[in-house]
């Protein structure tokens, strides 16, 4: 019982860090495209969109977790693969 009560916690704040990413990722998109802000420095449009179908399948993987459909190993081997995508995304966009 202790690692059901223990995977809906990792779950839920895999949730939670899969939706800021992914509210992040639309933020700057709306900001970049509609409206009237300049700014020094703006991360391609097909960057933000691998951000946004990261966050996306970050969520669904959490949610999945947090059903308990698959185990710990899976969600954490996909849980690294998908932030680490991101995080080198932000520090070395692909133009």
């Amino acid at each position: 019982m202790k690692n059901a009560k223990a995977y809906k916690v990792i779950g839920f704040i895999a949730v939670s860090i899969n939706t800021l990413l992914l509210l992040n990722a639309i933020y700057l998109y709306y900001s970049y495209n509609f409206t009237g802000k300049l700014y020094m420095f703006m991360y391609p449009n097909h960057v933000l969109l691998i951000n946004t179908i990261i966050g996306i399948i970050g969520i669904s993987i959490s949610v999945v977790l947090y059903k308990k459909i698959v185990g710990i190993r899976l969600f954490s081997i996909v849980t690294a693969v998908l932030w680490i995508a991101t995080l080198s995304n932000y520090f070395f966009p692909v133009f």
